[in-house]
């Protein structure tokens, strides 16, 4: 078995709590809004990486993971503004019920990658994982801003 082989079976293997599952695919849509240019190839790429991430499919099961994307999406969509604001408290009351470290370092990573999947973290996102990173007390470091 390779390194990746591996990787990969160890990372389809973690099982995390129901609220790290909840965190990470809804913060995964509000990062999608981050820079205020919301293209649907970029909402298309969040939600593959949102429903195959094992973080999400391990805690709470693609089909809800795909269910609270895209309700996330949608209500963000009708009025960007209040509803980053309100997701955001959402994603800190949220935050309070993950308990472990390793559970707030895997939603993380799945936000990250998300933010990364274009090859590039752009200044709102960067700052969009900043907050994340605080309010869930993550130990990950963060890739470097654009």
């Amino acid at each position: 078995m390779g390194w990746f082989s591996s990787l990969k079976d160890k990372l389809n293997s973690v099982i995390v709590g129901t609220a790290a599952g909840e965190w990470a695919v809804t913060a995964m849509a509000v990062m999608v809004f981050a820079d205020g240019e919301v293209e649907a190839a970029e909402i298309e790429k969040a939600k593959v990486i949102a429903l195959t991430n094992p973080v999400v499919k391990n805690s709470i099961g693609s089909a809800r993971g795909e269910q609270l994307f895209k309700d996330a999406v949608e209500t963000i969509k009708m009025e960007p503004g209040s509803m980053i604001q309100t997701y955001l408290a959402k994603l800190d009351a949220l935050a309070r019920k993950i308990g472990s470290q390793e559970d707030k370092n895997f939603a993380l990573a799945g936000v990250i990658a998300v933010a990364s999947a274009d090859g590039e973290v752009e200044r709102p996102e960067y700052d969009l994982l900043v907050r994340f990173k605080a309010i869930l007390g993550a130990t990950l470091d963060l890739p470097a801003a654009k």
